[in-house]
């Protein structure tokens, strides 16, 4: 009976499994599963602003990255980039993304089998967790790099919010902003106000993709805010992200932003332009960014 289940696994895992150099401790590639831990299988999980449940797309013991990484799609051209990444995802064509983004969370190297990657709701937030082995699990003695891609319901306008653990954080460059500025106008009446932002920005990155996640505040008492994770292409320094939502450094209704800069040395230099939009008297935001590395 153990060596059927071991068969059964082996062929719906979406690494190769006839590979005589890799241990096999992989997870089967589970297609428009529900991976909340307190829930049942494709039990509906909803996040503020979009119905629907979050569907895993792929998922593995072994990846191509080796150290932790989150990429976010919420275009085609981002999605493609992370079909490079990871093999057998849905084409694009299959997805909406005015309803939905796609999130890839990779947990890097581990020195054992048993781990894997969990993408769920928690408290109003998509969450991502490293999820170790049980104590008395047994576990294969070889290096695994477990991770997961999921599929989230959420409107093309609606800000992604993700609560990123220690794991990721911690593999991050930070950057800190040192110069900045921003110009908000829009609405009927023509309203404008420049601004300056503080905080921080993480960047991860693997070959050409790139990730960069927004903690920055900034206008009247700090009020608005611009937390945000977006990822793109990375290529000689030069940098270029095609989405993030703009927060509340614009109100709405607000176009989003896509981001160009530069990469040099401790130096983090960012222009951010608002995507053209349709909307008759609308907001928007542009500006400026200087961050040096911590």
């Amino acid at each position: 009976m153990m060596v059927s289940l071991t068969l059964f696994f082996c062929v719906a895992a979406q690494s190769d499994c006839n590979s005589k150099n890799k241990p096999q401790t992989n997870k089967p590639n589970i297609k428009n599963q529900n991976m909340n831990a307190n829930l049942k299988p494709d039990e509906p999980i909803t996040k503020p602003g979009s119905g629907g449940e979050i569907k895993i797309l792929a998922e593995d013991s072994y990846s191509k990255i080796e150290t932790p990484f989150i990429f976010v799609a919420r275009t085609n051209e981002t999605y493609t980039q992370m079909q490079s990444l990871v093999e057998k995802l849905p084409p694009a064509s299959e997805i909406n993304f005015d309803k939905f983004a796609v999130v890839g969370a990779f947990a890097g190297t581990k020195n054992t089998g048993g781990y894997s990657v969990a993408i769920k709701q928690t408290a109003g937030k998509i969450s991502l967790e490293v999820v170790p082995p049980s104590k008395d699990a047994m576990t294969t003695q070889a290096l695994t790099m477990p991770f997961q891609v999921a599929l989230i319901p959420i409107e093309k306008e609606n800000a992604l919010s993700l609560d990123i653990p220690a794991e990721w954080q911690n593999a991050a460059q930070n950057y800190k902003v040192v110069s900045s500025k921003f110009e908000f106008s829009g609405g009927i009446t023509g309203r404008s106000e420049n601004f300056s932002a503080a905080g921080t920005i993480k960047l991860l990155s693997f070959g050409e993709n790139v990730t960069l996640i927004f903690d920055l505040s900034g206008g009247a008492k700090n009020a608005r805010r611009l937390t945000e994770t977006a990822s793109g292409k990375i290529n000689d320094g030069k940098i270029g992200i095609a989405w993030l939502d703009a927060g509340s450094f614009s109100e709405n209704p607000k176009p989003p932003l896509k981001i160009s800069g530069t990469l040099a040395g401790k130096n983090l230099n960012l222009d951010f332009e608002p995507l053209p939009s349709n909307i008759a008297d609308g907001f928007q935001v542009r500006g400026k960014i200087e961050a040096v590395k911590q």
